[in-house]
């Protein structure tokens, strides 16, 4: 069974995704099917971190050392985001400020009241921002790396589905399943 999604010019097909769904419903817990899927995304995400980092701009500060992957957004960055304990979600991007700048650029604006500024001992009235030119490493990293990205999810999954198993039939083994791993084993 092939499942084939689109998706703003990226179209991909996934192959085997009824067996590794049937493999994942088999874990008992929710918290289990989380793990895996949260694990193998976060695997999946490294290859665009890492192509992001390799090209985002050595001037821009912090940047660099901010791109990662994660679970978490930042308070700032939440805004309109609603929280689904059913979803697993998983960030590839930056926790710097600046780092939209960067990526999008700005345009130039017209300072409301010009600024006395001292440039090169000299001093000078300021009365546009200025400018920043789009640089977009984040955007280039997913666009180079989406396919590998995707044959990593689907090696992970599998390989995270399995190590849940062995786990789950170790703790079984020494008669350690909680509750809730029993009950989802007898369903």
């Amino acid at each position: 069974m092939a499942t084939r999604a689109q998706s703003k010019g990226f179209g991909f097909e996934l192959t085997g995704v009824k067996e590794l769904t049937r493999l994942l419903d088999q874990l008992p817990t929710v918290a289990m099917r989380k793990t895996v899927l949260r694990n193998a995304l976060k695997k999946a995400g490294q290859p665009i971190v890492d192509a992001a980092k390799a090209t985002v701009p050595t001037d821009s500060g912090n940047l660099r050392d901010s791109l990662q992957v994660s679970t978490r957004l930042k308070d700032s960055q939440k805004k309109g985001k609603g929280f689904d304990k059913d979803v697993v979600t998983v960030y590839v991007g930056s926790s710097a400020p600046h780092a939209h700048l960067i990526e999008f650029g700005t345009v130039e604006r017209k300072l409301d009241i010009p600024r006395l500024a001292k440039l090169k001992g000299r001093f000078a009235i300021i009365k546009t921002t200025g400018f920043v030119s789009p640089t977009p490493f984040l955007r280039n990293a997913w666009e180079s790396m989406k396919g590998t990205a995707l044959k990593i999810f689907a090696e992970e999954m599998k390989n995270e589905l399995y190590k849940s198993a062995r786990r789950l039939a170790k703790r079984a083994e020494s008669g350690k399943l909680t509750k809730t791993q029993i009950k989802g084993l007898s369903k």
